[in-house]
């Protein structure tokens, strides 16, 4: 599953069961990522930045970031993953709905900005309360059902579809 934007797919379903390896396959899987000039170096850099403290804020989300130089705009995208992530989030909770934030270290107002877009959309006690219920919707040996599909496609079409528009003005 993935959603397309005029800036390629920015949603998409991960496998992975790890911290670093769903960064990875979050910015492998969406193209969002692929007009990157270095994509290998923005890895590193995500994946330097959770060395130092993890990015996972609790209630299943996790927002990793990094920076890319000459970046026209901030790009995100969304890994959704059925089973969790053993990310080591604040509240030890398995990430669900894990964020990756390319963003130039000169247009800091445009990363704060959609940052705080992204936090004010998870905050929202509804927004938590049903990416909460998710949990009871899934049996991770198996793969997703229709309706756990269906469900996690709402979900992001109701409170994630900014990530598909365009870039924040």
């Amino acid at each position: 599953m993935s959603f397309i934007s005029d800036y390629g797919s920015v949603i998409c379903h991960i496998d992975a069961r790890t911290k670093i390896a769903a960064i990875q396959e979050v910015i492998e899987k969406c193209s969002i990522f692929k007009s990157l000039p270095d994509i290998d170096r923005f890895k590193r850099a995500v994946i330097n930045r959770e060395e130092i403290e993890t990015t996972g804020i609790g209630h299943g989300i996790a927002i990793a970031h990094g920076k890319v130089r000459n970046l026209a705009h901030v790009q995100v995208a969304l890994g959704l993953s059925a089973c969790g992530i053993d990310y080591e989030a604040k509240d030890e909770s398995p990430v669900h709905f894990l964020f990756v934030i390319a963003s130039s270290p000169t247009r800091q107002f445009e990363y704060i900005r959609t940052l705080s877009a992204l936090l004010r959309t998870v905050r929202s006690p509804e927004v938590r309360s049903e990416l909460l219920r998710l949990d009871n919707n899934y049996e991770c040996e198996d793969p997703l059902s229709s309706q756990s599909n269906s469900l996690l496609q709402m979900l992001a079409h109701q409170h994630f579809s900014w990530l598909w528009r365009s870039p924040i003005q």
